[in-house]
């Protein structure tokens, strides 16, 4: 009888701090385009600057975060 594997640990743990991550953006008032798709607007400025982590420094700025 083979036995049943899943994800690894450190999948589940990185998963735990992407979820996590995710829900303190959206708590942020960051906007849920699609799956690991965020967007933040916080200016009036014609700019949307892409980036890789959402932090809160982030909250004057026009923001599309792709996790």
């Amino acid at each position: 009888m083979k036995p049943i594997t899943g994800p690894s640990t450190a999948q589940i743990e990185a998963d735990f701090w992407r979820e996590l991550a995710e829900i303190e953006a959206e708590s942020m008032g960051w906007i849920a385009l699609d799956d690991r798709c965020y967007l933040h607007i916080g200016s009036v400025q014609l700019v949307i600057d892409v980036v890789g982590q959402a932090t809160p420094g982030m909250a004057g700025a026009n923001v599309l975060w792709v996790v």
